[in-house]
């Protein structure tokens, strides 16, 4: 009997054992996001005054890090860290981030709030308005098709709106945006953009009452590499 029990124990764990390997080999791997830039967590309101930093933490502006994590094939998550985000994402429809990208040489902005009526629910600019809309939690706007109005606001047409989602413990606000919506496939390449008639470039996180100007008090983080979308 005990020569038949150590049988049957030692089948059940060879089993048991061939099972456990079997199911990580079959598993979907999770993407990783790529950093595709850092920033010093001690330097918004530099461009002003370096004392101001402080400030910068506590409404959520302090930028740390920048990243792009593909979440499938149809879509990207846009990744913007901070030194700290309050629960309420700063102060809302004052906090404003802004992401500027070339998407194979055309530049595109992501541009959004915690909340972000007073603009998001209509923007003459973005040609959204007439009629007025809701543009619901934390909306992005990803425009394009941007022109320098001869020293004026640059205005930038609104191509669609997303709602990302503001993690206060991990510090981070993330955008989703669809391949389709960027005009990106795969092998796409995403990189640092300028938009040409303003100082905007890279990730900026800058206050606003409906628009801002370079000489706020700001973080900016300057991407280093270049995001090319995955082909699987």
């Amino acid at each position: 009997m005990r020569t038949i029990s150590k049988k049957l124990l030692t089948i059940a764990l060879a089993g048991a054992l061939a099972i456990t390997w079997a199911v990580p080999s079959g598993a979907k791997k999770k993407s990783r996001p790529v950093v595709l830039g850092t920033d010093p967590a001690t330097d918004w309101g530099s461009n002003v005054d370096p004392q101001l930093s402080p400030i910068g933490q506590q409404l959520g502006m302090e930028l740390t890090e920048a990243s792009i994590n593909k979440v499938d094939k149809k879509n990207l998550e846009f990744i913007i860290g901070v030194a700290a985000l309050p629960g309420s994402g700063g102060i809302p429809e004052f906090v404003r981030y802004v992401w500027t990208i070339t998407v194979d040489g055309e530049l595109i902005q992501l541009d959004g709030k915690f909340t972000n009526y007073h603009r998001g629910a209509c923007d003459p600019t973005a040609g959204t308005c007439p009629p007025p809309r809701d543009p619901g939690t934390a909306p992005f706007m990803v425009r394009g098709n941007c022109t320098d109005n001869g020293g004026a606001a640059v205005t930038c047409e609104e191509i669609g709106l997303v709602n990302g989602s503001f993690d206060a413990a991990a510090g981070t606000i993330s955008v989703p945006v669809s391949l389709e919506l960027l005009g990106a496939k795969p092998g796409s390449k995403i990189a640092h953009g300028i938009q040409p008639g303003s100082n905007f470039a890279g990730v900026w996180a800058i206050p606003s009452a409906w628009a801002s100007q370079g000489n706020m008090p700001l973080d900016e983080l300057i991407l280093t590499k270049t995001y090319v979308v995955p082909r699987r």
